[in-house]
């Protein structure tokens, strides 16, 4: 049966895991400009100096926009190599920028700026913010989310995803109270995508389960939620510039 399951899954032909999503078959394509969420080196520029950091992590810049509201958000260090998480809005196109926020300081992994850049999603209708990050905090490390409900002026109380020590890169969807989040599963033995939902604006994720199954190798994921249809991308670590994709309906 594995043996099977392998042949299809080298064809295309591997429906995702079913579970709390409906999901549609694999498919894969070359990689375009664009695949994976934007962190560009404009985007990093003019970034603030915040008291009690000493630097930037310009690679984990990453970005949201609807028209003219933008957001970014990325990782500053501390002396100590330890992370704080900031995020900045924009209401004229980057133009100028409000006051950072401080979204999370409780990093302790000493990572300095070798760490994932968070994900980043903004919903213009209800003009929430989502973040989904990884974090070595005192509780344990792994993948968590904090989400502001005011365009990034105060955020919530962050919210693990998931446990685990290995950095692992995280994309976060949302519209309203609908949130989904898709993650390397950083407790896994091989590269494997896990996703968990919530309809209570990630104050609580009671859904949850994997897009990929064991024998698909997939990281560096980016999701997409429009209604109930759920769009996953990722890329596959044993090939080079090409990426996967699979679509779903969340029940």
């Amino acid at each position: 049966m594995m043996r099977s399951a392998i042949l299809f899954a080298a064809l295309g032909l591997v429906a995702c895991v079913k579970e709390p999503v409906d999901w549609g078959d694999v498919s894969y394509r070359h990689s375009q400009l664009g695949d994976l969420p934007a962190r560009s080196s404009v985007m990093g520029t003019g970034l603030p100096k915040i008291p009690g950091t000493v630097a930037p992590c310009i690679r984990t810049v990453v970005s949201a926009n609807s028209h003219s509201e933008m957001f970014r958000a990325w990782w500053a260090v501390r002396s100590d190599s330890n992370g704080v998480l900031f995020l900045q809005h924009s209401p004229d196109e980057g133009r100028t920028w409000q006051l950072s926020v401080e979204v999370d300081p409780r990093d302790q992994g000493h990572r300095g700026c070798n760490r994932p850049p968070p994900g980043i999603a903004y919903d213009s209708a209800s003009r929430y913010v989502y973040l989904v990050y990884f974090l070595d905090a005192t509780d344990g490390s792994g993948v968590f989310f904090a989400h502001s409900m005011d365009e990034g002026k105060m955020f919530h109380s962050p919210v693990p995803v998931v446990y685990g020590n290995s950095p692992s890169r995280a994309s976060v969807a949302g519209h309203g109270d609908s949130v989904v989040v898709v993650f390397e599963d950083p407790n896994s033995t091989s590269p494997t995508l896990g996703i968990v939902l919530s309809h209570t604006t990630g104050h609580t994720f009671d859904q949850r389960g994997q897009v990929t199954p064991e024998e698909i190798r997939a990281d560096a994921p980016w999701v997409s939620l429009e209604k109930n249809q759920i769009k996953v991308w990722w890329m596959t670590p044993d090939v080079v510039d090409r990426v996967g994709h699979c679509e779903g309906v969340w029940r």
